[in-house]
This record gives structure tokens, sequence and C-alpha cells, in this order.
């Protein structure tokens, strides 16, 4: 059962809510709900403060973080950024440029393709630049906007704001090229600012393996000294990941391969979201979900998440459901799916 905000932060939404206002004045679509079919397709309306075309996308009544989709019209640029709340962007079309500045003598410039992944340091003035004159260019990105505006509650502040975050970035010239990995860390974590391909990047040797389900594989991705987190998974054809429950703000996007999602509260009935390449989740904080590959080729995610420092405790019960205390309900759904397409189960 969804709980209710106390009647003192709801008349604070009421009065001071600056990240709904911010919605009603951008007056581009808000897509809600707990899933998106495909933002490849996702309808666009013309985004006056960014030159381009978009959509905003709410899942799960989230106030710690959203996401939006934009695309940059053939051969065009959107209009030149700044904001101080996170942005993780993946590339979900085309290819193109993004300018970064530090002060008015730094100037890097990076080329990106469909696939690519990487954040633009908190409050950086940058430009992203569609480098094809035939096709439009589109991205996914996953913000810290509603907590920012609703903490600071003024937008002068979030969109014109010239502080330098040196301590993140002062235009390092091998900022957008170096990796490294972070050793002694459960599932695994790469720090980098800049990937030119997130499904080449997933190689098995990058990977950490079970550890949320079986034959699946992991890593956290660290970008731009971001408090905001990001992971990829993989897990192999006929399996599925435990049941298991968190927080607020996590948004998964699909990057291969067929499948379905089932998401719950623990006292209500399981609902499944079937998926696909394209396709984006979020589940609402405290639900269990639980992810299951039936196609004919290892599923591959893409993960980003509310900033990690804030921790929203635990919740009665299991935080993660074992196979083996799971209802029979999942396994015999799973295993109908998998016949049906002729898939043998790997579990």
């Amino acid at each position: 059962m969804r709980a209710e905000p106390h009647p003192y932060v709801r008349y604070l939404n009421q009065k001071y809510g600056t990240y709904r206002k911010f919605l009603e004045e951008e007056g581009l679509p808000v897509i809600e709900g707990h899933y998106v079919k495909d933002v490849r397709t996702l309808p666009l309306k013309e985004w006056p403060r960014k030159g381009g075309y978009g959509a905003i996308i709410n899942l799960s009544d989230q106030s710690i973080d959203d996401a939006y989709v934009c695309e940059i019209p053939p051969g065009k640029s959107l209009k030149p950024q700044r904001c101080l709340y996170e942005e993780l962007i993946y590339i979900l079309s085309g290819i193109g440029a993004t300018t970064v500045r530090y002060g008015k003598e730094r100037e890097q410039v990076f080329e990106w393709k469909e696939g690519s992944v990487f954040a633009v340091p908190l409050n950086c003035p940058h430009q992203h630049f569609n480098a094809d004159g035939a096709r439009p260019a589109r991205y996914l990105a996953v913000t810290s906007a509603p907590l920012m505006m609703n903490l600071f509650n003024d937008l002068d502040f979030i969109f014109n704001n010239d502080f330098r975050f040196g301590r993140r970035y002062a235009g390092e010239e091998d900022y957008f090229r170096k990796e490294s990995f972070v050793e002694g860390i459960k599932g695994g974590l790469w720090e980098t600012n800049f990937i030119a391909d997130i499904r080449a990047f997933m190689s098995p040797q990058r990977l950490i393996g079970e550890w949320r389900g079986k034959k699946m594989k992991h890593t956290y991705i660290s970008m731009a000294s971001n408090v905001m987190k990001t992971h990829v998974a993989q897990f192999e054809v006929g399996t599925y990941k435990k049941a298991h429950r968190h927080g607020p703000g996590a948004h998964i996007y699909i990057l291969n391969g067929s499948g379905y999602t089932l998401m719950w509260p623990s006292d209500e009935a399981k609902k499944r979201y079937d998926w696909h390449e394209g396709s984006l989740l979020s589940p609402p904080a405290g639900w269990y979900h639980q992810h299951f590959n039936t196609g004919p080729e290892p599923v591959r995610h893409l993960a980003f998440h509310r900033p990690a420092v804030i921790n929203y405790g635990k919740w009665e019960g299991r935080e993660e459901i074992p196979y083996e205390e799971e209802e029979p309900e999942v396994r015999e759904m799973f295993e109908a799916e998998l016949a049906r397409v002729g898939i043998a189960s790997g579990m």
C-alpha cells in the first residue's frame, strides 16, 4: 500500500514544489507510471530552453531523480547549457560531439555515438552537437533535478550559477579518456568519465559474477565525481535475477534482448512489464522487482540510481528473496514463457 506524505510535507510541496513548477513551465510531455516501452520512439515536443525536442520522464512519482529524452535535429546543436544537478547520459541514436568548458580559458571536445555513456561535470558550461546532417541524434539522460530544484527552490540558482566545482573537474586534458578499476568494491567498480560504447565495455573481464542471481555478471561505474550511481549487468539465456528491493530512483534501461520484469509491493499482487531493447523501468521505493531473460541472447541492462549519499534505510522483511524461498508461481511463469519460445531453462 502506498504511504501518503505527512501533511506538513504535502504543504511544503504545494507551496515550494519547484520541480513541479519547472515541469509546468517547460511545457513538455511528462511520462509517468513505472515503465516506458521504448524511449527510442517516444513522441517529443519542441523544447525552447534546450533548442531541440524533448520529453520528461518522471516514473514512480520520483522526487529524487528523473529522466528525459532529448533529440538534436540533423546537423544542428542544442543551446549551451549549465545546471546545478547531475546528469548521466546514454546516446540512443546518432553521432555527434560535446564541448565542455572550464572557465573561459579551457574547452574540451569529445565525440560520441550510439551506445556512448558519459556525464558532464557538475555545472560546467557545455553544448551537444549532431554531426549527422541527415538524421537526428537522440539521447536519454537521468538527472538529480527533482532533488536539487526542490532543495534550493530557485531555478535561477540552478541554471544561472557560475560556481566552478574545481575539485570535480579542472579542465584536465585526459579527463574524458582515463579509466581505472577500484579494488575491493563488492560488485566491481570502474572509474571513468566517458565510455565510447557501453555494449563493448561490458566484456567478461570487466564484470563480476553471481551475487545478485544465477549466472549474472555486474559492475558499477563512477562518472564525473558524481554521487549518482551507475551499474551495468548481464544475465544469461534462460535465467533470472533474484527478487530484491531498495529505495527510490533506480532507472533501468534495456540495452538488448527481451524478457519481462515483475514488480510488486509486499502486500499486493505482482505486476508484469514486458521489455526489449529501448525499454526503461523504474521500480517504486520499497517494491520488490525481478528481471527475467526469455530471449535467445544474454540480456544486458544499464541502471542509473539516485544520489548514493541518500540512505533510505531498511523495510520490514527481506531485502532480497532467495530462489528457494520465492513463490512457486514465479518459476512456473518463467518456465512457461521459455517453453512457449522454445528456450531451455538455465536455472
